[in-house]
C-alpha cells in the first residue's frame, strides 16, 4: 500500500515536471510588451494622455495611456501580430499594423485639422495660407461637411457661419450677405467660384440656384468677413464667399450621389475625375434636382394679369398662378494641365438650367423663373506667383423677345424678362519677394458688362447700357520680426458710369506672440458701385396700382445726370412744382394743383357717378313729398345737369387745397421734400477692426472680430420718388361739392319742378348736404396727377421707382465670434455669435417714406455639437440656431408699410408684429407685410461611412428645423418649416 502510494506521488511529480516547460512557455507568451513614445509631429514635444490600443485580428485588445513624457507600455501580450492605434484630443488618429511584442515604437501624431489650421486662398486672393495666419476673419466649410449634409443649394451650408446672414425664400431661393444690410435682390457680397464671379452678369445678383458647382465637386467654401476691396475691387466691401472645387490631380475616381427628402425632393449627382498622364487631368460633374416649394401667394400680385400690350397674348386677362415646382440641371467640365513644376493651366466650362423656380426681385416683386440658363467659360493660368485668368459668364432668362411666353416673367405684371447679358473679365496678379522680410503683390482687373434685355429690363436704355470697369492694386507685406507683420495696400478703380475714381487703401498690423496666436488691427476703405440696373432699368413694375389708373415704372438713375423736377409752373399750388395728369394739361406739364383737376375728374367719371347721384336725388324728392313717379322722372335730368355743372367748375387753390403724397400713404410731403435726385455715387465703407484668433492648447480655438464701420453715400433700394397730387383736405372737398350742388339744384328745382325759391333752396341744401360727403369720400383718395421728372422719357403719368445715393454717413459696430472645442478625440463643440449695434437708421431716408434699415437681425448665433468616430465611420451633429426679429425696408418688400391692393383682392391684413407698427390694422384696401419674427430652430444630422477597400459608401440623414418651427425670414416669402433629406453616396 505504501509502495503504491509512493508510485502515485512519483508519477504526479514526473508529470508536473514534464509540464513545466509548457507552463513556462505559456507564461512567457503572456509577458510580451510593446513600448514607445507619443510625440507631436510638428514640435516634437511629448503628448500626454494619449490612448494606445493593441489588437490582434479576431482576438483581444490591450491598452495603455501615455504619461507626461509621452511614454507608454502595453504588457502581458500573447505572441502575435498586432495593430496599434493611437488617439489623442486635438490630433488625428494614427495606426501601425504588423507590430509584434518586443517592439519599441515612436509615434509622431499630426495635429487634427481644426478651423484655424485649414488652408485658404481668399484672404490674399490667390496665395495659400492658414486661417490662423490670414489677416482677416475667415471661416471654412469643408468638403467632408458638404458631403455629409444633403441640401438643396450651397447656401444651406452657410447658415451657421459667423457674420453671415441668410434670408431664405423657399427651398432654393436665398440671399446671402456678410455683416448685415441684406436686400431682396442682393449682390453686396462678392461670390466667387474658382476665382470667377458667380453672380448674374448684368444684374450682379447672387442666385445660388444658378451656381454650376455640384456638392460632389466642392472642395471647400471660404467665407471672408469684412472689406476686401483692396484686392478684389469694388463690390467686395462686406465680404467674399469663395466656392473652390476639387482638383482632378488631387481627387480622382467616381462619386455618385442620390438624395431624397420631403417636399418631393429628388437629387442625383455625379462626379468623375481622372489623370491622362502626369501632366494632364480632367473632371466632369453633373446634378439634377427637382422638388416642390413651400406655397405662398403674395397679395400684392394681381389675381388676373392685365391686358396690357407688354403681356404676352397667352397671359392677357388670364389668372395669375405661381408654379411651386422646382427643377434644375447643372454640369461642369474641367481640364488641368501642369506642363512643368509650379505651372498650371485650367480650363473650365459650366452650365446650369433652371426649368422652374421662384426668385425675388427688389423692384418688381417675385419672378417666375422658367428655362433660365447660365453658362461660364474660364481660362486660368498660374506660374509660381503669377496668376492670370479670363472668363465670360452668360445668362439667358428663357425668352427670345419681349412677348415670348416660354421663359421667365414677373408675377406682378405678367411681363416677360429677356436677359441675354454677358460679363467678360480679365485679371492679372503677380508677387515677388525681396529677401525674407518683404514681399509685394500687385495686379490689374478689367470687367466689361454687356446687358441684352430685348427692351424689357432696360427698356429705352437698351443701346446705352454697357459698363466698363478697371482697376489696379499693390499690396506690401513687411515682417521686421517673426512675430510682427505690417500689411499696406492701395487700389484705384474707375468705370464709365460714375464720375471720378475710387481709392481703396488698406492697413493691417498683425502680431503673432506665439505660433498659435494672431492679434490684428486693420483699417480698410472700400467701395461698392451700383449694379447695372440701378442706372439703366426701365420696366413696368405694377400696372394700374391699386386701381388708381397710374402705372408704377422702375427706372434707373441716369448715369452722371440724375433726375430733376420742374419748378416753373406759375399755376402750381406747391411752390412752382409741375405735374403731369390725364385730367389736366393733356399729359403736358402743368402746375401741381388739385383744384385744376377737379372738373376733369368729375367729367371723366360722369358715367360711373350718374346712377348714385340719380338715386340720391330721387330719394330726396320722394322724402320731400313728390310722388314716386314724379321723382323718378325728375331725378335723371337733375343728376345729369348737376354732374355737368360740377365738371365745368374751376375752383381756386383756396377753395380746394393740394396735398403731395407717395401713393399708398396719407403722409403729406412739403415742397422741400420733393428734391432732385443726384446721380448715383459709389458708396464707401471705412472699417476699423480689432481681431484675435488662436488656439489654447490643442482643444480650443477662437476667431473673433470687433469692428466699427462708417457707411457713406449709402445707396437706397428702389423706392417711389415721384409723389402724386391729391385733394389736400377731405372736409374742404366735401364742403365744396355740397356748396356747388346746393347752388345748382336751387335753380334747377325751381325750373324743373316749379318749386318756390324757398322750398327749392331748402331741398337743394338737403341734397347737397347728403351728396357732398358721399362724393367727397369717393374722390378724396383719387390721385389727380404725378409730380414727375423733367428728364423722364416714358409714359407721362407713370410713377417712378428709382435709386438714389443718400448724402449721409452712418456708423454701425459689430462683433463676430467663432470658437470650437475638442471635448474628446471624437466630440467637437462649436459656437458662433454675431452682433451689430443697429439695424434701423432713423436719420437716413431709405425710401418708402421709411428710414434706412439693414434688413438683418441685431443678434444671431449658433451652437453645435459634432461626434465623429473614424474607426467605424459613424458621425452625428446636433445644432441650434437663433435670430432676433427685425424689420425690413427693401423696395417692394417692406414691413410695417401699407400698400394699396387691387380691386378683387382680399381685404386688409393686419400686421401682428407689434412695436412701432404703421399698419395694425392695415387701412382698408391695403396690404402690409409683417416684420421678420424671432426664430429658434434645431437641426440634426447623422452619417455612416462604410469602407469597402478601394470603394466607399456613405449614408447620411439631415433634418433642418426638425421641430417644424414655421418661420419667415423675409417679407413676401413662405413660412419655411422642417426639411428632412437623406443621401446615399458611392465612390469608387
Amino acid at each position: 500500500m505504501f509502495l503504491l502510494r509512493v508510485r502515485q506521488v512519483l508519477t504526479s511529480t514526473l508529470l508536473a515536471l514534464g509540464a513545466l516547460p509548457v507552463v513556462a512557455a505559456g507564461l512567457a507568451a503572456q509577458s510580451g510588451t510593446i513600448t514607445g513614445k507619443v510625440t507631436n509631429a510638428e514640435s516634437g514635444r511629448p503628448i500626454e494622455n494619449a490612448t494606445i490600443k493593441a489588437a490582434v485580428a479576431g482576438g483581444m485588445s490591450y491598452g495603455a495611456v501615455s504619461g507626461a513624457d509621452g511614454a507608454f507600455r502595453i504588457v502581458n501580450l500573447p505572441d502575435g501580430s498586432y495593430t496599434v492605434s493611437v488617439s489623442a484630443i486635438g490630433f488625428a488618429p494614427k495606426t501601425s499594423s504588423s507590430v509584434r511584442p518586443g517592439a519599441v515604437l515612436t509615434i509622431a501624431m499630426t495635429a487634427r485639422t481644426t478651423t484655424l489650421d485649414q488652408t485658404v486662398v481668399t484672404a490674399s486672393r490667390s496665395r495659400p495660407e492658414k486661417v490662423l495666419d490670414a489677416p482677416a476673419q475667415i471661416s471654412v466649410v469643408s468638403s467632408e461637411q458638404i458631403a455629409e449634409r444633403p441640401v438643396v443649394t450651397v447656401t444651406d451650408h452657410l447658415r451657421s457661419s459667423p457674420g453671415v446672414d441668410v434670408s431664405r425664400g423657399g427651398l432654393a431661393q436665398s440671399n446671402v450677405v456678410a455683416r448685415g444690410f441684406n436686400n431682396a435682390f442682393s449682390g453686396s457680397m462678392l461670390m466667387l467660384q474658382d476665382y470667377r464671379f458667380a453672380g448674374v452678369p448684368s444684374l450682379r445678383v447672387n442666385v445660388p440656384f444658378l451656381f454650376t458647382g455640384t456638392n460632389e465637386d466642392i472642395d471647400r467654401m471660404e467665407i471672408l468677413l469684412g472689406p476686401a476691396s483692396a484686392l478684389y475691387g469694388p463690390n467686395s466691401s462686406n465680404g467674399v464667399l469663395h466656392i473652390i472645387t476639387k482638383s482632378p490631380f488631387a481627387s480622382q475616381g467616381t462619386t455618385i450621389s442620390v438624395d431624397g427628402g420631403e417636399r418631393s425632393i429628388i437629387r442625383t449627382g455625379l462626379r468623375h475625375a481622372g489623370k491622362l498622364n502626369e501632366k494632364a487631368a480632367y473632371k466632369v460633374s453633373g446634378e439634377y434636382m427637382q422638388g416642390k416649394d413651400w406655397e405662398y401667394n403674395d397679395l400684392k400680385e394681381p389675381k388676373i394679369f392685365s391686358t396690357s400690350l407688354v403681356v404676352p397674348e397667352s397671359r392677357r386677362g388670364k389668372a395669375s398662378q405661381r408654379d411651386f415646382d422646382l427643377q434644375r440641371f447643372t454640369g461642369e467640365a474641367r481640364l488641368d494641365l501642369r506642363p512643368r513644376e509650379g505651372m498650371e493651366a485650367i480650363t473650365t466650362l459650366g452650365y446650369t438650367k433652371i426649368g422652374s423656380g421662384l426668385e425675388l426681385t427688389g423692384t418688381n416683386g417675385t419672378a417666375q423663373i422658367k428655362n433660365w440658363s447660365y453658362t461660364n467659360l474660364q481660362q486660368r493660368f498660374r506660374w509660381n506667383r503669377l496668376f492670370a485668368q479670363a472668363f465670360i459668364n452668360a445668362s439667358d432668362a428663357g425668352n427670345e423677345n419681349a412677348l415670348d411666353d416660354k421663359g421667365t416673367f414677373l408675377l406682378g405684371s405678367g411681363q416677360p424678362i429677356v436677359d441675354k447679358s454677358r460679363v467678360v473679365a480679365t485679371q492679372l496678379q503677380h508677387g515677388f519677394e525681396m529677401g525674407k522680410k518683404q514681399s509685394f503683390t500687385y495686379g490689374l482687373d478689367y470687367i466689361w458688362t454687356n446687358p441684352q434685355t430685348g427692351n424689357t429690363t432696360n427698356g429705352v436704355n437698351e443701346d446705352v447700357d454697357n459698363v466698363t470697369e478697371y482697376g489696379a492694386y499693390l499690396q506690401s507685406s513687411t515682417k521686421p520680426t517673426e512675430k510682427i507683420e505690417l500689411l499696406l495696400a492701395a487700389r484705384g478703380d474707375a468705370n464709365n458710369v460714375i464720375e471720378g475714381q475710387f481709392f481703396s487703401p488698406r492697413a493691417a498690423l498683425i502680431f503673432r506672440p506665439t505660433p498659435n496666436q494672431n492679434l490684428r488691427f486693420t483699417y480698410n476703405r472700400a467701395f461698392s458701385t451700383p449694379a447695372n440696373f440701378s442706372f439703366f432699368l426701365d420696366l413696368l413694375a405694377a400696372p394700374n396700382v391699386g386701381g388708381s389708373g397710374f402705372d408704377v415704372r422702375a427706372r434707373g438713375n441716369p448715369p452722371k445726370e440724375g433726375f430733376q423736377f420742374r419748378r416753373d409752373c406759375t399755376s402750381s399750388a406747391v411752390s412752382g412744382l409741375c405735374m403731369k395728369s390725364r385730367l389736366a394739361g393733356g399729359g403736358q406739364f402743368v402746375g401741381a394743383n388739385a383744384a385744376a383737376a377737379f372738373g376733369p375728374l368729375i367729367g371723366a367719371n360722369a358715367g360711373a357717378l350718374n346712377p348714385s347721384v340719380t338715386a340720391g336725388i330721387q330719394g330726396a324728392l320722394q322724402q320731400a313729398g313728390f310722388p314716386a313717379a314724379t321723382a323718378a322722372a325728375l331725378a335723371p335730368g337733375l343728376a345729369t345737369g348737376l354732374i355737368q355743372h360740377l365738371a365745368t367748375r374751376a375752383p381756386t387753390s383756396a377753395e380746394l387745397s393740394t396735398r403731395l403724397s407717395i401713393i399708398g400713404t396719407s403722409t403729406p410731403l412739403q415742397a422741400a421734400q420733393v428734391a432732385d435726385i443726384d446721380p448715383l455715387r459709389a458708396s464707401f465703407n471705412n472699417t476699423f477692426e480689432v481681431g484675435y484668433k488662436g488656439r489654447i492648447g490643442s482643444r480650443v480655438g477662437f476667431d473673433m472680430s470687433f469692428w466699427g464701420q462708417e457707411r457713406g453715400d449709402v445707396g437706397t433700394a428702389s423706392a417711389i420718388a415721384t409723389p402724386n397730387v391729391f385733394f389736400g383736405d377731405t372736409t374742404q372737398l366735401k364742403g365744396y361739392i355740397s356748396g356747388q350742388t346746393t347752388s345748382y339744384l336751387t335753380t334747377a328745382l325751381q325750373q324743373a319742378a316749379g318749386l318756390p325759391v324757398g322750398n327749392a333752396t331748402a331741398l337743394a341744401t338737403g341734397i347737397g348736404a347728403a351728396l357732398g360727403p358721399s362724393l367727397g369720400r369717393s374722390f378724396a383718395p383719387a390721385p389727380l396727377g404725378v409730380v414727375t421728372f423733367d428728364n423722364a422719357t416714358s409714359t407721362s403719368t407713370d410713377l417712378y421707382l428709382t435709386y438714389s445715393s443718400v448724402g449721409k454717413s452712418i456708423w454701425v459696430r459689430g462683433l463676430d465670434l467663432a470658437t470650437d472645442i475638442s471635448a474628446t478625440d471624437r466630440v467637437t463643440v462649436d459656437l458662433s455669435y454675431s452682433w451689430q449695434s443697429q439695424n434701423i437708421f432713423r436719420s437716413v431716408p431709405g425710401g418708402n417714406n421709411l428710414p434706412l434699415m439693414s434688413n438683418s437681425p441685431n443678434s444671431r448665433g449658433s451652437l453645435g455639437m459634432r461626434y465623429r468616430n473614424d474607426e467605424n465611420g459613424l458621425g452625428f451633429e446636433l445644432r441650434t440656431r437663433y435670430n432676433e426679429a427685425y424689420p425690413v425696408n427693401s423696395s417692394y418688400y417692406t414691413t410695417n408699410f401699407a400698400f394699396p391692393i387691387a380691386a378683387g383682392q382680399p381685404g386688409a391684413v393686419a400686421n401682428a408684429s407689434g412695436g412701432a407698427n404703421r399698419c395694425s390694422p392695415a387701412p382698408a384696401g391695403t396690404f402690409c407685410y409683417e416684420n421678420v419674427p424671432e426664430a429658434l430652430t434645431v437641426d440634426a444630422q447623422v452619417s455612416k461611412r462604410f469602407d469597402l477597400g478601394s470603394q466607399k459608401l456613405m449614408w447620411s440623414l439631415n433634418a433642418q428645423n426638425m421641430f417644424d418651427n414655421r418661420m419667415r425670414t423675409f417679407p413676401g416669402v413662405p413660412e419655411t418649416g422642417r426639411l428632412i433629406m437623406t443621401r446615399l453616396q458611392y465612390s469608387f
